[in-house]
């Protein structure tokens, strides 16, 4: 269960940090900056997200969401980057074959 919700958590994060990295503009910002600026803010999000991970004395269930949600928004960074795998893969799927369906028994529009 903690895998899980350090998913969501890491999946709204890098949505998050995606729609701030396209928020700067204007004559003095070029389009190779984003990629720089969507690295540092990504960086700064993993330092303060383990942080629980470094206290020993918090708690364990906390420490360990602390590095899977780390983990998991490396991992969306790196993947998402190179192309190599949709890290959004597991919520299309669950879009796809769970929400959906259940959208169209409950007759509301998905």
């Amino acid at each position: 269960m903690i895998a899980i919700v350090a998913y969501v958590v890491a999946l709204f994060l890098w949505l998050v940090l995606i729609r701030i990295s396209n928020i700067p503009k204007g004559p003095l910002w070029v389009p190779e900056f984003h990629a720089p600026f969507l690295f540092i803010i990504t960086l700064a999000v993993v330092v303060l997200l383990s942080i629980p991970y470094w206290m020993k004395e918090w708690d364990p269930s906390l420490r360990t969401f602390s590095m899977f949600s780390s983990a998991l928004l490396i991992a969306m960074g790196v993947f998402t980057m190179t192309g190599q795998f949709d890290p959004n893969l597991p919520l299309v799927y669950v879009t796809a074959h769970i929400l959906r369906p259940l959208a169209l028994k409950l007759g509301l529009h998905m």
